[in-house]
């Protein structure tokens, strides 16, 4: 910075972006702020966002902040911002509250949205947390809000909720909400479950809503279910969504707990067999599982083998077993046949194991193969193998070309081109325009539209090139379509 501001000061402004930039820089901060002081403090005024970058600098915050408060304490108010963005920083928090405490403690309430950021603080968490309770206790109630931060803090929420429990247990109680935060935590949400149900088990309900948010746990959700079901298994109130949400989201063995725990309370409905056979990782353990237990109890539907067939992770393993086990009670309908067509995943694996397998079942109808066609996964794969293996079955019309081009399917098109249909140019470009949103591609957008081609056009799932590029987030190609009179926004 001294040799820039030696050859070039001329031409540089210090804005109040370069001094944040400054006060945040977690190496070396201090000596860029002291450069930028000496050389030029008159361009410089110490806004809230510059103290806020100090107090959250994990590198040097407490030499930059005592620095700013020596060169400039009569520019800083010390807000509840900054407060709450010292109590958060992971990696000198302590000594930066400490700091502000010492030298503007007049300043400074001790808020719940202070505290709820020293409860998350990920790295520091439990030091900042006993430094406020030791400095400012009577200042602090410990709301549910902070028992829930402390509760989904990923890296030492087991350390912050123990000194919590220690200080102030009287002012705690463990919600649901407290529940669902500890399922979530990715990180040491096991270790928090387990000490919450050391401490205050008779408080904790596994609900819905807990087993839910355990689902959204990739790391440890299977851990965290296991242990609730083994401490509070005999304290659950089982409801059909809850053995639906642990079927089509666990493996087997969460399953195998709850059938063990509360089996006299379970009743293995369609929805329950659907979720399992939809279980995109464990789909066929779990099948395997509830027809071991529950046999008697499960009937394989057109809705279970829908859900099999569609299944996008592992469809081929739960349909196998499907067959093996319940052959007679199954019918390969349009509708499952459709579902394999569509599967973006392993669309071509499940429907060469239906027509292996129940071939002489499978008629393949106009339907099959607008879903193969629109199938943006690996429809030409399924589209492939139904040539070769149906090819005088298959008609190729209009719709079936339409579904293609509104899926942006190009290889589609020209795999059916090659099946003496003759492929219209506007199809093409429909499909071409339809990729151009899907990818975020304005350009493309912009000069197709004065091409003439028709921007509005719905797939066979009813999806608009302005619905598709919403939901991917482009937002330069939402706002083109969306101040267009030729596409309504609301279809």
């Amino acid at each position: 910075m001294a040799l820039l501001l030696d050859r070039r000061g001329d031409q540089i402004t210090i804005t109040e972006e370069v001094v944040k930039a400054a006060t945040g820089n977690w190496q070396n901060g201090k000596e860029v702020m002291a450069l930028l002081l000496d050389r030029r403090g008159d361009q410089i005024t110490i806004t809230e966002e510059v103290v806020k970058a100090a107090a959250g600098n994990e590198g040097n915050g407490e030499e930059v902040m005592a620095l700013l408060l020596d060169r400039r304490g009569d520019q800083i108010t010390i807000t509840e911002e900054v407060v709450k963005a010292a109590a958060g920083n992971g990696g000198n928090g302590k000594e930066v509250i400490a700091l502000l405490l010492d030298r503007r403690g007049d300043e400074i309430t001790i808020t719940e949205e202070v505290v709820k950021a020293a409860a998350g603080n990920w790295q520091n968490g439990k030091e900042v947390m006993a430094l406020l309770l030791d400095r400012r206790g009577d200042q602090i109630t410990i709301t549910e809000e902070v028992v829930k931060a402390a509760a989904g803090n990923s890296r030492n929420g087991k350390e912050v909720m123990a000194l919590l429990l220690d200080l102030r247990g009287d002012q705690i109680t463990i919600t649901e909400e407290v529940v669902k935060a500890a399922a979530e935590n990715e990180w040491n949400g096991e270790e928090v479950m387990e000490l919450l149900l050391d401490r205050r088990g008779d408080q904790i309900t596994v609900t819905e809503e807990v087993v839910k948010a355990a689902t959204e746990n990739s790391r440890n959700g299977k851990e965290v279910m296991e242990l609730l079901l083994d401490r509070r298994g005999d304290r659950i109130t089982v409801t059909e969504k809850m053995v639906k949400t642990i079927a089509e989201r666990f493996p087997s063995e969460i399953m195998t707990r709850l059938l063990d725990r509360r089996g006299d309370q379970i009743t293995i409905t369609e929805e329950v067999v659907k979720a399992a056979a939809g279980n995109g990782g464990n789909g066929k353990e779990v099948i395997a599982l509830l027809l071991d237990r529950r046999g008697d109890e499960i009937t394989i539907t057109e809705e279970v083998v829908k859900a099999a067939a569609g299944n996008e992770w592992n469809s081929e393993e739960v349909m196998e077993l499907l067959l093996d086990r319940r052959r007679d009670q199954i019918t390969i309908t349009e509708e499952v046949v459709k579902a394999a067509a569509e599967n973006e995943e392993n669309g071509k694996e499940v429907m060469a194991l239906l027509l292996d397998r129940r071939g002489d079942q499978i008629t393949i109808t106009e339907e099959v193969v607008k879903a193969a066609a629109g199938n943006e996964g690996n429809g030409k794969e399924v589209i492939a193998l139904l040539l070769d293996r149906r090819g005088d079955e298959i008609i190729i019309n209009e719709e079936v070309v339409k579904a293609a081009a509104t899926c942006g399917q190009d290889q589609v098109l020209d795999m059916l081109s090659q099946q003496t249909f003759r492929i219209e140019e506007e199809w093409r470009c429909i499909a071409q325009f339809y990729n151009a949103a899907k990818a975020g591609d304005v350009w493309t957008i912009k000069e197709m539209i004065q091409q003439g081609v028709k921007p509005d056009v719905k797939n066979i799932r009813g999806e608009t090139p302005l619905w598709i590029a919403a939901g991917l987030g482009h937002n330069t190609v939402v706002k083109l379509l969306a101040q267009r009179r030729d596409v309504d926004v609301n279809s």
